[in-house]
């Protein structure tokens, strides 16, 4: 996906991802199941949006899930600029996964995780699919009418709109996972978007969470299906120059 020259389009990106929930610290599947930030949480969203304030985008567009909005709040009591709640930034329904671990999930559907952990959708799941996930994306980022936003979102939504962004493949997990209340930086180019900062946070013990949970399984953040586009999917990447520097 490619906008206008600035003042007819989006031109700068921050995908910013919640705080930890427990859910998160325990290594469950959260979808669009909607548990709160827990104390750790909390305070690494004070602790990032001392940082994003620096640099205030023009819109806060959050996903109406309960762990990013309280992550927005953080940020918008900070600085001035306006917030709107968008569904459609939330994260992918992982169906019959949600709530569950990943050793639960192996043992209750085996053939589907091994399905997913080969990079193939996992079939019989329920839920939506990665095309579904990526239509209503683009569909948000279409609307947007302001030079510089930040999106409030969650592990699988950041790593959709990313890779939308920079059209690249989805299969494979090339992209590393966004921490907890870690964020990632887009720029538009003449050429089309190019990823400026992947997986920022303050240098801090909060960012890590907890040490016995490893960050790609902590909940949802790693569980977007791998598998190729469904045929129909829209086609947003940008040209096929690779080098979208100016």
């Amino acid at each position: 996906m490619s906008w206008g020259p600035a003042g007819r389009g989006v031109q700068r990106i921050v995908v910013w991802r919640h705080g930890q929930t427990m859910w998160n610290a325990t290594g469950r599947f959260q979808g669009q199941a909607d548990p709160p930030l827990d104390l750790v949480g909390q305070e690494q969203s004070r602790q990032a949006a001392r940082y994003l304030a620096a640099d205030p985008p023009d819109l806060i567009l959050s996903s109406d899930l309960l762990r990013a909005t309280s992550t927005a709040v953080a940020l918008t009591q900070l600085i001035k600029s306006p917030l709107k709640i968008e569904p459609r930034l939330r994260e992918i329904d992982l169906g019959s996964w949600q709530g569950l671990t990943r050793d639960e999930v192996a043992a209750s559907y085996p053939e589907q995780y091994a399905e997913w952990l080969d990079g193939r959708p996992p079939l019989g799941r329920g839920g939506e699919s990665r095309a579904q996930l990526d239509a209503r994306v683009l569909a948000a980022l279409h609307e947007i009418e302001v030079d510089r936003v930040l999106l409030v979102t969650h592990g699988g939504t950041a790593r959709s709109i990313i890779e939308t962004l920079l059209g690249v493949s989805h299969r494979g997990r090339w992209l590393a996972v966004l921490g907890n209340c870690h964020w990632s930086k887009l720029q538009c180019y003449p050429g089309g978007w190019q990823l400026v900062a992947h997986n920022l946070a303050p240098a801090s013990e909060s960012m890590l969470g907890d040490a016995g949970v490893p960050a790609v399984e902590r909940g949802d953040a790693d569980a977007v299906d791998d598998g190729s586009p469904e045929e129909g999917s829209p086609d947003v990447g940008p040209s096929d120059d690779a080098d979208a520097s100016p």
